[in-house]
């Protein structure tokens, strides 16, 4: 089968669903021919330009792209490149990841229109604490959003929770799909030297708390100084980077906490070896833009228990039952956090049976590869 996955970034850029998309189109390359079409994120003043390479079997060509306003990037010449690409490979089945309005071009590209689409539905393009420019923007996409999923075939999405908490998808229940997202199960360790160094960092704490994620709104770090506030015997330890890096940073020295460490930007060794040596990984999450959290599967596969939010219509709950070592706790409630972490610090450990859970990427895999069997019928 000849697939062609129309994505946003593309590894080595950051993110959970680019890292996603990594995973499946590797997978799927075992028995079929992957190309992948995202933008370029090397950006020079303007712009990005194009870019070929083959990874792990895995056709990526990262389109020249303007660079993104509120959030989002806009490929140039979509159609030459679109056309160019189904005639090379006789592409039989376009997968488009979602919210991406550079993919809005396929509806003028006619060799695109004759072709089966599959959404991948990674989120809303706006949730409840989205921005009011983003909110306004979205009053004029929203007619073309329903154009797109109109048009699709099949549409995934990654948690039955997130589905019935969308503002866009309920109007298309017949044509949803179900199936969580995966990666690959790898035994986890780290050397003992960046374990040692690690083991500084969390400064013998009875408590070591740890967090992944960009410094956004959303991801709501905010709690954890609170809990860290509350429980100052615990060690929080929150890796990443992003906007709101100098206000956390003020409200650690404000508040005179010794107990919160910003590692910013770390290189995967390092990373894993602070997941290696936490009790407990952590995602506190507010908002639906939070719709799943991909991090929680790489804790899981170093056994960690996790500790999220139970905000509404986000997968993280749904993740968090799937697994013994893991509990949730009242969104934006630090009180309630600090029990629960002090309760799951407590509980014994057992490990994550990995490969029977539904977040293997082969499981995923198969179950699309269903779904483009079915279109193709």
């Amino acid at each position: 089968m000849n697939i062609l996955h129309f994505g946003k970034f593309y590894p080595p850029f950051k993110g959970g669903m680019e890292k996603y998309l990594q995973e499946l189109a590797e997978q799927q390359s075992l028995k079929h021919n992957i190309t992948v079409l995202v933008h370029n994120h090397h950006f020079s003043r303007f712009k990005s330009e194009t870019t070929h390479e083959t990874i792990n079997s895995v056709t990526v060509v990262r389109q020249k792209t303007l660079k993104p306003f509120l959030f989002t990037p806009i490929m140039l010449g979509v159609g030459k490149i679109i056309n160019s690409l189904l005639k090379q490979n006789n592409t039989q089945i376009i997968h488009i990841a979602w919210p991406n309005p550079s993919a809005l071009f396929l509806l003028m590209n006619k060799s695109a229109k004759k072709l089966p689409w599959v959404i991948q539905w990674q989120s809303d393009m706006v949730t409840e604490r989205s921005s009011a420019l983003l909110k306004f923007a979205y009053f004029f996409f929203k007619p073309l959003e329903k154009i797109i999923l109109k048009r699709a075939a099949a549409v995934i999405v990654s948690s039955q929770e997130y589905f019935e908490h969308s503002n866009a998808l309920p109007a298309f229940a017949n044509k949803c799909h179900t199936i969580p997202l995966g990666i690959t199960f790898q035994a986890q360790n780290s050397k003992q030297s960046e374990q040692q160094w690690a083991d500084q960092l969390w400064a013998k704490s009875p408590y070591k708390i740890f967090s992944v994620g960009r410094l956004t709104f959303y991801k709501n770090h905010q709690l954890l100084l609170q809990a860290a506030q509350l429980l100052p015997e615990a060690q929080f330890i929150i890796t990443g980077t992003g906007e709101l890096m100098t206000q956390l940073k003020n409200e650690i020295a404000d508040k005179q906490l010794n107990n919160v460490y910003l590692t910013g930007k770390l290189k995967q060794n390092k990373l894993h070896a602070l997941m290696a040596t936490c009790d407990a990984f952590c995602l506190p999450s507010n908002d639906r833009a939070e719709s799943y959290g991909m991090v929680l599967l790489e804790a899981l596969s170093f056994n960690k228990s996790i500790l999220v939010s139970n905000l509404e219509g986000s997968g993280m709950k749904w993740i968090a039952s799937q697994a013994k070592n893991s509990l949730t706790f009242d969104c934006n409630n630090a009180n309630d956090l600090v029990l629960k972490i002090m309760e799951i610090t407590q509980q014994p450990q057992s490990p994550f049976n990995f490969k029977n859970s539904p977040f293997l990427i082969e499981n995923c895999e198969n179950k699309i590869q269903h779904i483009y069997e079915t279109i193709l019928k």
